[in-house]
């Protein structure tokens, strides 16, 4: 047996194998500990978004509204689109709660689903604010009808807005968007389930998990992300427009709260995809619906 050997049984009988290596009794050193850099905090009330355009479609009222106001809360300037010319002093008002934020807005009239409307809209972000680097697409129509009773003027409605307007924002936004960009898109938690009378709306609404999908791949080499979220019933008028108080009831039950969810509810999170600190978040659908439907 040689010497150092002797040594280390030895100081094992005396003091174990810990007290052995403490007292340098073999050659061997302890591993030392990874220094990990710890990454930096802020609180969501500071505007991290300062300098940054926001684009949000859909933006007179309900979520429009309230992702318009959170952004520049975090001190972005908002392009605030809406779709009619008779709801112009809704938008108006959009921007009038922007700019009490100490930010500014514009504002966009015009059907997504004219590539020369989403071209414009984002032709204004350039000339009133010199660039574009956050976009929500959050304009949709929604129709509940059996798939037998949907017209074709019904369908059109549908695949014109949440389809082809997604995608025309979506690859505006890939042409045009700042690097280091984000596109989050609106989607619905009824594709995570089947609820009757509802194909057309969601159908029409799928293209945003493969835009999403396909969108974060191809743009990820800018650090550019892009992802879905999709809530489940929440209580706005878009919403009780389609139910029936029965309905209502029904959908408020089925969530763990058995409440239907709010504007607030939903907000946060746009809020925090928006910021720099969501970055390693891309290609997601992120379901929020207080557990009405899980995927």
């Amino acid at each position: 047996m040689s010497q150092n050997r002797r040594k280390f049984l030895g100081a094992i009988g005396a003091t174990g194998v810990v007290g052995a290596i403490a007292t340098g009794q073999v050659n061997a050193q302890a591993p030392q500990p990874v220094q990990l850099a710890s990454a930096p905090t802020k609180a969501l009330t500071d505007r991290e978004l300062s300098g940054k355009v926001a684009i949000v479609t859909g933006a007179r009222a309900n979520f429009g509204r309230a992702f318009s106001v959170a952004l520049a809360k975090h001190g972005a300037d908002v392009v605030v689109h809406y779709h009619r010319r008779e709801t112009i002093a809704e938008a108006e008002e959009t921007a009038r709660l922007v700019r009490e934020q100490g930010t500014r807005a514009a504002l966009v009239e015009g059907d997504l689903g004219q590539a020369e409307t989403v071209k414009q809209m984002f032709d204004t972000a350039f000339e009133s604010f010199g660039q574009a680097d956050i976009l929500i697409n959050n304009a949709g129509a929604i129709v509940k009808k059996p798939m037998a009773e949907v017209t074709d003027e019904d369908l059109e409605r549908m695949i014109n807005i949440n389809t082809r307007g997604s995608f025309l924002c979506t690859r505006e936004g890939a042409r045009r968007l700042s690097d280091n960009g984000r596109i989050i898109n609106i989607a619905t938690s009824l594709l995570a389930g089947a609820a009757p009378n509802y194909a057309a709306y969601a159908g029409s609404k799928a293209i945003m998990e493969e835009i999403t999908r396909m969108g974060a791949k191809e743009l990820g080499g800018r650090g550019i992300t892009v992802n879905s979220i999709s809530p489940g019933p929440v209580d706005t008028p878009f919403f009780r427009s389609m139910e029936t108080p029965e309905s209502t009831e029904f959908a408020a039950s089925l969530s763990v709260a058995s409440r239907l969810g709010v504007v607030g509810d939903i907000t946060p999170l746009v809020e925090f995809l928006a910021l720099p600190s969501s970055q390693w978040i891309t290609g997601q659908t992120i379901w929020i619906n207080g557990g009405y439907l899980t995927r």
